[in-house]
């Protein structure tokens, strides 16, 4: 096994466009998990030998990935399937009518379903689309899947299918820890019974009529195949990678093309069993020590790895088109020239704006001209704040990971970066993958910092980095490291480094133990803290339950939430907690409504500089903010503010709160204390509230400026290359070089 690149460029001048083609694309959603649709469409955009135009299709307005700047042309809403088929046949038809697609790409497995049901219809219609036929589908759906692969002698993990939630738990134990939960379009992985019930109530509450399946994890090396069939059943093209690095939710963050010939053997004949034509993608695990390729899982479509082909010169989004439009062009394979220096993709975010009205225009009238949005954009794109008078200045940023969690010192990076004038910013990673530290257009050098508890090995690799790499003012943006950085900013600013932070005092005052201990009244006129109550055992939580009452949540004292809606949850979520390491735990009533949350930096006077309130329009499963518009509260901010004055509050700090929908009160969920992961949002407002943070720490005022309030926040993923040197070179020296920062500069570590 061993990787390489393709030079496919005979096959490039093979088909040159002279006319606009026109496709048609959906599943632009997915949030954390992202559907294929926008990676399929960046990788047309990059690759396509000729014009083209893309209309994104989707059946809610909340789909972040299509509203990125620059993949698609226009935004047309269209109705689910879920509707019925006819109903989205309909609405393609009619969308059809309107744009002058002739090629429809379907990226979400129930899109793909009824598109095959529909292929005849379609095709009539002069919409051209390559997907399997109806049974196949059906054959290949994630909870028929396993039936097929065993009545077809295709190694599979053990799988068992749970149409009740209170089978659920039985199965897993049956099945071991950790377990793999799939539903039709969802897929997380659970390490104990508390999150395999929760996993699974939140598949069976999409779709109670198919179960959820329960799949055994196989400890081993994870693969993709996708493999390109037209419609008379030969194969056109086929790409294999390798998966570096996966997350929580199972999902791959960093991918690598690689040739095996025996993985390419097995994936193929196992693609030849199944039959089925268009693009298809099989998730592979080799077992440690074994020979057999045991199969994950199916899916009718390109994988959201698409740019990953692009960037080896084996384009298959480009090749489908191809077959689409013009299906007489000659297919075959060309030899490739193989190298070792494949490129690499890194999972990543992307956050902008989009018009609130834009927004609004496409639920009201269905449709929307995103090229023409994005010109706004692009003009309304120019900060007047600047950060001036600091020739040369550096910022040092942590948080720069999006592996599972975003963390914010992405959005303070790029709040920072839009800032005009010259700046320096040094990325402070605590991870190989990172996904910030390979952003050559947030940071120009990163480097990285040991995960340790041991406080002086810690400081002792940072000042070896100050003076590899000086910088002026350092953001923490991680809530574990932050009183580690309070201790030691006194010798951080003998070094030449500013920080605005609180003291430790402020800082536990602002702790999930303190901030519902009972010291601070109930009634904060502006906002309420909720009933609270610590427990420290089985017992306690359950007698907590009893007196607060269903549905409750039990929290830790520093992350994580259980929602609760009987007792043996209650017992669930307690062993849960406690088995990772925690041995209190906070019970509190369940506070239903929408969520909202203020952010804003504190001087040295403890007075908010600007208050930005957001009520959250989309929330991914593990709770971050992926959709928020601006909505001042005027009442809850003034609130809020006076509590950071009496706690003595210094630097930046986000409140959550819940908007109780009955009572209309705001209730106060906790208080983060550092940027929250959508501050870049700020930035685009006017107000920037990393850039106030560095003229504070520096000792400037800071003249706050009026955000604008008809902007929407919005963040989608995106690919990021890198050549293997690059994680090579940090993964062993310890830093990363970008740009700007003169490389005989950085020496090596």
């Amino acid at each position: 096994m061993h990787y390489f690149s393709f030079n496919n460029s005979v096959a490039q001048d093979l088909f040159m466009k002279t006319s606009n083609v026109r496709v048609a694309i959906t599943g632009f959603g997915g949030l954390d998990i992202p559907h294929a649709g926008a990676s399929v469409a960046r990788a047309l955009r990059a690759g396509w030998p000729g014009p083209l135009i893309i209309d994104a299709l989707v059946d809610d307005s909340a789909m972040t990935g299509a509203w990125q700047s620059g993949v698609v042309d226009t935004v047309t809403r269209i109705q689910s399937p879920l509707k019925g088929d006819e109903a989205f046949y309909i609405s393609l038809i009619n969308s059809q009518k309107k744009l002058g697609f002739n090629a429809f790409i379907p990226c979400l497995e129930r899109d793909i379903a009824a598109t095959a049901r529909l292929a005849d219809r379609l095709h009539k219609n002069g919409i051209n689309t390559l997907v399997p036929n109806a049974d196949k589908i059906a054959q290949l759906g994630s909870l028929t899947l396993a039936s097929y692969l065993h009545q077809h002698h295709i190694a599979y993990p053990h799988s068992l299918i749970a149409h009740h939630l209170h089978e659920v738990a039985h199965y897993a134990d049956h099945l071991g820890y950790p377990v793999l939960v799939k539903g039709a379009e969802l897929e997380l992985i659970a390490h104990n019974a508390e999150q395999v019930l929760r996993f699974s109530s939140a598949v069976l509450e999409r779709d109670r009529r198919s179960g959820v399946l329960l799949q055994a994890r196989i400890a081993g090396e994870a693969y993709s195949l996708v493999c390109l069939i037209n419609q008379d059943g030969e194969r056109v093209e086929n790409l294999s990678c390798r998966k570096l690095a996966i997350n929580s939710n199972g999902h791959s963050v960093c991918s690598s093309i690689i040739v095996s010939p025996e993985l390419e053997t097995q994936g193929l004949e196992i693609i030849k069993k199944l039959g089925t034509k268009g693009p298809i993608t099989l998730d592979l695990i080799h077992p440690t020590g074994g020979s057999i390729y045991f199969l994950e899982g199916v899916k009718s479509c390109l994988p959201d790895w698409c740019m990953l082909g692009h960037w080896a010169n084996k384009n298959l989004a480009v090749e489908l088109l191809k077959l689409l439009t013009e299906p007489e062009v000659d297919r075959r394979i060309f030899p490739s020239n193989r190298t070792n220096d494949a490129p690499l993709l890194v999972r990543s975010i992307t956050e902008d704006v989009v018009r609130l009205d834009d927004m609004q225009h496409l639920d009201r009238h269905g449709h929307i001209n995103v090229t023409e949005m994005n010109n706004f954009q692009s003009q309304s794109n120019n900060s007047d704040n600047t950060i001036n008078n600091e020739e040369g200045l550096r910022v040092a940023i942590t948080g720069t990971s999006s592996f599972d969690l975003v963390n914010s010192g992405i959005g303070v990076a790029r709040a920072l970066r839009s800032a005009t004038g010259d700046l320096h910013l040094i990325g402070l990673c605590y991870g190989t993958f990172d996904s910030g530290a390979y952003n050559k257009e947030l940071f120009d050098v990163c480097f990285q910092l040991p995960i340790t508890e041991n406080e002086n090995n810690l400081f002792e690799r940072l000042k070896k980095i100050i003076k590899i790499q000086p910088f002026d003012v350092l953001i923490p943006c991680l809530d574990g490291e932050i009183p580690f950085f309070i201790k030691f900013a006194d010798d951080l600013k003998k070094l030449g480094v500013r920080t605005l932070l609180p003291n430790l005092e402020s800082f536990e005052k602002r702790s999930k133990t303190q901030l519902f201990s009972g010291i601070y009244k109930a009634d904060q006129q502006g906002f309420m803290i909720p009933e609270t109550i610590s427990a420290h055992n089985e017992d306690e939580v359950l007698a907590a339950v009893k007196k607060i009452g269903l549905p409750a949540v039990v929290k830790g004292p520093i992350s994580f939430c259980v929602s609760v809606i009987d007792e043996s949850q209650a017992k669930a979520a307690w062993h849960t907690l406690y088995y990772d390491g925690m041995k209190e735990v906070l019970v509190q009533p369940m506070i239903s409504g929408p969520s909202f949350a203020v952010a804003t930096v504190c001087n040295h006077r403890h007075e908010p500089l600007t208050m930005l309130t957001v009520k959250k329009l989309s929330l991914c499963p593990k709770g971050s903010t992926w959709r928020a518009m601006r909505l001042p509260q005027v009442e809850l901010e003034t609130a809020f503010a006076r509590f950071l004055k009496e706690i003595k509050w210094v630097g930046p700090v986000e409140g959550e709160f819940i908007r109780d929908e009955i009572l209309d009160r705001f209730y106060l969920i906790e208080i983060n204390p550092r940027f929250t992961g959508w501050i870049y949002y700020s930035a685009r407002l006017g107000s920037n509230h990393p850039q106030q943070a560095v003229h504070t720490a520096l000792g400037k005022e800071v003249i706050p400026a009026l955000d604008k309030t008809d902007l929407v926040f919005v963040r989608s993923t995106t690919e990021l290359r890198l050549q293997p040197y690059q994680l090579a070179s940090f993964s062993t020296k310890g830093y990363l070089h970008h740009k700007r920062i003169a490389s005989d500069q950085i020496k090596e570590n």
